[in-house]
């Protein structure tokens, strides 16, 4: 098999993974230009998470993110963009891509009835490499599964939306895989051949939110009921796979200890005014002094720091006036209003803990640890540093499939001592 290094030149991740639409290529899409905001561009494919700072996903349909701040009426007719009517986007795409702008998604129709996505100019950087970080890992270990289980080819289920950028740069980089795309309780329940491995790039309880997997489709749905539904899932992933199979999960990680203060120290002047600028934006525990490059902070502000939620550019520029951060001094930012939005989305959870609960009736865990790449330590360490505390990137695990607790030769076993009628198992 060729290695991880070996083909990177053919990487599928190039500039245009997304898929961006010129503006000569509006009128005949269907694309009205007042649709899009300043700071995105419009484009065919999006990645699987950015946080909107209404709470929830920005890539999401509206449902769950912000189900109590819609209108009923638009909640209806929300509710009535389904692939079997196309008729109604093209009818209320104006109405619909105002809802959508209104709750802060990055989703819009255009005329023809067609979804296309807005991909915020500064995340997209980011993006691209969270992308090739989370390939390389999952590329080490299907290399190790193929060791482990001497197959030279195997099918590999894939647990996420059929549009995922994962998608395409895993099938070019394991040509002789079969990849299976599991993005529905349908296709998890599909009658089909058994699994070597099943992968889920995103979060284990999150995805349980989406529209394809989730059990309902009106209201909110409480923590314990994402968390039952997982569990039914990762039954149905157990199901699909082989004897030997396994299950590999790669997502962000949430600080285990969100409250626990740290010190930061940012090793550039720039870093320090993004930092003072995002608790002008976001609702902070404190409200931080501009007099040095070091701020105390809790574990969770800061993750949010790293991983901010989206905010349209027109609110920036309606907070920074006229000026740029970079012209401005830490005196001058400090003194700017405060915005506050807020920062908890009500989705962090201790992800080791849970985790254990809903795999463990399924799969013998190999191992469940953080995961951060060297590249991305690098990063930081230009950036800022922060003591003995490591800031959180990632979270992997990979579990081996269980056997079933009861066998064919158990019921055979039990059957035949009870001496009930019947037909012979």
């Amino acid at each position: 098999m060729v290695g991880t290094d070996s083909i990177r030149q053919e990487s599928f991740l190039k500039e245009d993974s997304y898929g961006f639409i010129k503006t000569e290529e509006f009128e005949s899409l269907g694309i009205d230009a007042s649709h899009i905001p300043p700071g995105t561009f419009p484009a065919r494919k999006h990645p699987s998470r950015l946080l909107s700072r209404f709470g929830g996903n920005a890539f999401g349909f509206g449902f769950f993110e912000v189900y109590d701040r819609l209108s009923p009426k638009d909640l209806q007719l929300l509710q009535s963009i389904t692939p079997d009517k196309p008729e109604v986007v093209r009818k209320y795409y104006r109405e619909i891509n105002r809802i959508y702008e209104s709750i802060g998604l990055l989703i819009r129709f255009s005329s023809l009835g067609k979804p296309y996505y807005l991909i915020p100019v500064s995340f997209l950087s980011s993006s691209l490499s969270t992308i090739r970080n989370k390939a390389d890992e999952i590329s080490r270990v299907i290399e190790a599964h193929r060791k482990k289980t001497l197959k030279e080819n195997q099918s590999i289920g894939l647990l996420t939306s059929s549009d995922d950028l994962l998608i395409p740069e895993l099938s070019l980089r394991f040509k002789e895989h079969q990849f299976v795309i599991l993005d529905s309780v349908e296709k998890l329940s599909a009658p089909r051949e058994s699994l070597d491995l099943v992968i889920l790039p995103r979060e284990l309880v999150e995805i349980v939110s989406t529209e394809r997997f989730s059990p309902r489709t009106r209201g909110m749905i409480s923590k314990k009921h994402l968390e039952d539904f997982a569990v039914f899932l990762m039954g149905k992933v157990h199901t699909l796979l082989k004897a030997d199979g396994e299950l590999f999960i790669i997502t962000g990680r949430f600080p285990p200890e969100a409250r626990q203060e740290i010190k930061v120290r940012f090793h550039t002047e720039e870093e320090a005014k993004d930092f003072l600028l995002f608790s002008h934006v976001f609702k902070t525990e404190r409200r931080y002094q501009a007099r040095a490059k070091s701020f105390a902070t809790s574990a969770f502000e800061f993750h949010k720091f790293l991983n901010p939620p989206y905010v349209e550019k027109e609110i920036l520029d309606r907070l920074l006036g006229p000026r740029s951060v970079g012209a401005m001094s830490l005196r001058e930012i400090h003194q700017l209003p405060y915005l506050d939005f807020p920062l908890d989305d009500g989705l962090f959870y201790n992800q080791e803990k849970v985790w254990t609960r809903i795999l463990a009736p399924f799969f013998n865990k190999i191992f469940l640890k953080p995961y951060t790449p060297e590249s991305v330590k690098r990063d930081w360490e230009q950036k800022f540093s922060a003591g003995r505390y490591t800031p959180d990137y990632m979270v992997v695990y990979l579990g081996e499939k269980k056997p079933p607790q009861v066998t064919l030769e158990d019921l055979k076993r039990e059957t035949a001592e009870s001496k009930l009628a019947g037909c012979p198992l």
